[in-house]
């Protein structure tokens, strides 16, 4: 049985025991790892990254029986634990990053901007103390600048993005350390992706960074935004 049978089977299966008669699914070649879904009553259709696909048939059960108890507001459970260990392998990462990075079309794929590097601002970082590190981490400014957020973290794809606004002579090297740092925060956290984004833990952390203070007070007159 091809993969994409798998995954309507599992789905099917899952679904018959939520009450519905008639569920559908099929690969979607997102971005971003995630499920979208229609539903009726009786009937649900859903689209499932393809980041899964070369997916064990325990993981694709554990998926869909995970998105049909939330859905039916039956549980609020997160992903079960067969399924997070073979989405945070070294090999996952490995495989799926480089498509990731196909795929995200606003990204530089490079660390070193026009007036600055991220690689300094994490070596900053590091010597804070502030940085946990990792080989398989991608830093990467974004080809066009976004103000509305300048930073974006793939925790799944170990993947860290900045935007190009902050890629100024102008500006500060601590308000560029502050966006790095928030991003790498979500990195430290994990993959969670029913968790709380941005928790009392998560602000706790925010503000052990020295510069915290100065550099938000730059990013609100600059109307910059994490």
């Amino acid at each position: 049985m091809d993969t994409a049978n798998i995954l309507n089977e599992a789905f099917a299966d899952a679904g018959k025991r939520y009450g519905y008669d008639s569920v559908t699914a099929e690969f979607n070649e997102f971005k971003e790892f995630k499920i979208k879904w229609r539903r009726s009553c009786g009937w649900a259709e859903f689209e499932v990254s393809d980041y899964v696909k070369n997916a064990p048939r325990n993981v694709m059960d554990g998926l869909a029986e995970t998105i049909f108890s939330r859905i039916t507001r039956q549980t609020r459970n997160g992903y079960p634990e067969e399924m997070m260990k073979w989405l945070t392998t070294d090999d996952f990462v490995r495989e799926k990053q480089p498509i990731y990075l196909r795929r995200a079309r606003n990204l530089t794929r490079t660390p070193v901007g026009e007036h600055a590097d991220l690689r300094e601002s994490y070596g900053r970082l590091m010597e804070l103390g502030l940085v946990i590190p990792d080989k398989d981490l991608i830093l990467t400014w974004t080809t066009q600048p976004t103000a509305k957020h300048v930073g974006h973290s793939s925790v799944l794809m170990k993947v860290v993005s900045i935007s190009s606004v902050l890629d100024t002579p102008s500006m500060p090297s601590f308000v560029l350390d502050r966006a790095l740092h928030h991003e790498l925060l979500h990195m430290n956290k994990g993959f969670d992706p029913f968790g709380e984004k941005h928790g009392t833990d998560f602000r706790v952390s925010e503000r052990l960074y020295p510069h915290y203070r100065e550099a938000e007070e730059w990013m609100k007159r600059l109307r910059l935004y994490l």
